[in-house]
């Protein structure tokens, strides 16, 4: 095969990393484990008669076995059913401890979901109502996938204000931990919000916003899944608009120097670092007014696929040509510039497998986070070339988000699902501490209690908020009484 040129576009840049280009091997140390189960069970027979399956989220870092599933067609049933445990409770001392956990698409890697009690979904409470042209409002249930927010929304002349670039996960979970896209002026998908409904632990409605039941607004804007059920939010969105995205690469250097700069310039900017390489991608986003898109936009750079898989082979079995390598393919990527509807170019096919760190340092250090995880993951020799995904995020005022009242610039590293992502996260995670950093509550990381409050600084408020709606605990698992403490 020739290596001399590998014209790739960012979309395949991605996706094709994720078919095995990773040489080597990675220690194991302590932590859940990253390998999916190797056959799934089929599940149990409850205390109803009835069989539940067992549950695994996306990347299968996680797994539980629940004794039931709830999936409520309506609001009420969902109340209903929360009553009949408290019900349940007063007659069966042994009960009380019951746990209910919400679960949405799957996507987030710390232990968040995992019971073996109730395993909540609210795929069925999904769609959008009350939609206001004037207001520019819209209600959004929260089993609604952002992928089908987006398109809803559409067909009203309105858009989301911004979007993740994984649209797979429900409304509700995106709420939950503060999923966000980037944009020096865009905050996380929490900030579109203007109102906000919980079932408690009592079987009750409690609705918020800024100005009414404020307490719960804030620390509800990301809830963990912790405060209750999330059933319904109302945000506030824009006109429907169209975007073009432009991406090229770069040097390193070049990216990391002109980082600021970038940001200012465009809506949305994000990098994608290549470790072991010299080189930085560029992926810029901005509006653009319909009648300037070309007739016949630009086709993306050719295919990928087999040039990685032989790159992915040579690799593995010459693990000391990684770097040569990985500059060859990156120095072939070829600038690409693409159009859509503002939900088409936010969301991107992630039908690669992987596992994930975030943490959020502020935004003026961020470059400079960057380029020593950059460096140690050189200087350490870690056998990763999953792309660092970096992007700048708007502060907010939620008490538990990463940006709380500070602007961010969130640092993603990934490594396949099926390798051992522990050395390569053990080495980098001190360096978002030493940069003041806060993880992604769905995303992996290693801190406790403590650790996390000295980082949040409404953490005790949050808590405080969480005994008033669930005073037994009822929505925590064991991964959230340990963050947080309970």
């Amino acid at each position: 095969m020739n290596f001399d040129r590998i014209p790739l576009s960012r979309r395949q840049l991605l996706k094709s990393a994720g078919l095995g280009m990773l040489a080597g091997s990675v220690a194991t140390n302590s932590g859940c484990s990253s390998q999916p189960p190797a056959k799934a069970p089929v599940g149990i027979i409850n205390s109803a008669g009835k069989r539940v399956l067992p549950w695994s989220n996306w990347s299968g870092n996680q797994n539980c076995q629940p004794m039931d599933r709830w999936v409520p067609r309506h609001e009420d049933q969902l109340l209903e059913a929360i009553r009949s445990v408290n019900h349940s409770s007063v007659n069966n001392s042994s009960n009380t401890s019951h746990s209910i956990r919400c679960v949405g698409s799957g996507h987030s890697f710390s232990g968040l979901v995992p019971t073996d009690q109730t395993l909540l979904s609210l795929a069925r409470l999904r769609g959008i109502e009350n939609v206001n042209p004037e207001t520019m409002e819209a209600d959004v249930w929260a089993g609604t996938r952002l992928s089908q927010l987006g398109k809803k929304l559409w067909q009203h002349d309105m858009s989301m204000i911004n979007l993740s670039d994984i649209d797979t996960q429900a409304f509700g979970g995106a709420v939950a931990t503060s999923t966000h896209g980037t944009g020096k002026n865009l905050g996380s998908i929490s900030t579109h919000m203007t109102q906000m409904r919980f079932a408690n632990a009592a079987g009750d409605i409690v609705e918020c916003s800024a100005s009414n039941n404020s307490d719960l607004f804030y620390a509800g804007g990301n809830n963990l899944g912790a405060l209750g059920v999330l059933t319904k939010a109302r945000i506030k969105t824009d006109k429907a608009y169209y975007l073009k995205e432009h991406s090229w690469m770069m040097s390193e250097e070049e990216g990391l120097a002109r980082a600021a700069e970038l940001r200012d310039q465009h809506r949305h900017y994000e990098m994608f670092a290549l470790p072991h390489s010299d080189y930085m991608l560029g992926v810029a986003i901005d509006k653009i007014d319909p009648a300037d898109i070309p007739a016949e936009p630009p086709a993306n750079s050719g295919d990928a696929y087999e040039a990685f898989r032989t790159l992915s082979n040579v690799i593995d079995y010459l693990p000391f040509m990684r770097s040569w390598l990985v500059n060859l393919g990156a120095g072939g990527v070829e600038p690409e510039t693409r159009y859509g509807k503002s939900w088409e170019i936010f969301g991107n096919l992630r039908d690669i497998l992987f596992n994930e760190m975030e943490y959020t340092v502020p935004a003026e250090v961020g470059p400079q986070c960057l380029a020593e995880i950059l460096a140690t993951i050189k200087k350490k020799n870690i056998p990763v070339v999953f792309p660092i995904e970096a992007r700048y995020v708007k502060g907010d005022d939620f008490w538990l988000s990463p940006f709380y009242q500070r602007d961010g610039f969130s640092i993603s590293c990934h490594n396949f699902h099926d390798k051992d992502y522990k050395e390569y996260f053990a080495a980098i995670e001190p360096i978002f501490w030493k940069y003041d950093g806060r993880p992604h509550w769905g995303k992996i990381h290693t801190l406790n209690a403590a650790e996390l409050a000295a980082r949040y600084e409404r953490f005790d408020d949050f808590l405080k908020v969480r005994q008033e709606m669930d005073p037994q605990g009822r929505f925590l698992n064991a991964h959230l009484r340990h963050t947080l403490g309970v």
